[in-house]
């Protein structure tokens, strides 16, 4: 099973970093409420919502959405999320979720992309862990699954 380390993004001028003090994302717990897209989605932790925004990702699948919500569907109630960023402008923030069970858990940003359900967007490289994403990428397009099946 492929592990994916934590993935985080800062984007750039409209972006506020999240943790200021270390420059390092924080994982806290929070109840994913609802998949709005493959690659946004809706938690909540009490009273408070927060859309999500997995960072680094870009040209989704219509496979993506199902696939992600399959992902969650096997995980626990409350999931690991890495919060990276806010954007400025608008309430959503970026960084990354994990899913499946006890050691089995891995970055949903990761899993998109080793599958072929997604490309990395032109700012992958500034979420945290962009080599892993890259090297996700790589290992799909190699195997030529999903958006890479014809090429």
């Amino acid at each position: 099973m492929m592990i994916f380390s934590l993935v985080g993004c800062n984007r750039s001028s409209k972006t506020i970093t999240a943790f200021r003090d270390s420059g390092i994302p924080e994982t806290e717990y929070w109840q994913i409420e609802s998949i709005q897209s493959g690659d946004r989605v809706l938690v909540k932790k009490g009273f408070r919502k927060r859309t999500l925004q997995l960072c680094g990702l870009g040209d989704l699948t219509l496979d993506a959405k199902p696939y992600l919500q399959q992902q969650v569907k096997q995980s626990p109630d409350v999931v690991p999320v890495v919060f990276a960023g806010k954007d400025k402008d608008k309430d959503t923030w970026y960084g990354d979720i994990w899913v499946g069970m006890g050691d089995d858990e891995e970055s949903a940003t990761g899993l998109l992309l080793f599958n072929g359900l997604a490309r990395l967007s032109n700012d992958y490289y500034t979420c945290a862990n962009g080599d892993s994403l890259k090297l996700a990428e790589n290992l799909a397009r190699e195997q030529k699954v999903g958006v890479w099946a014809d090429r």
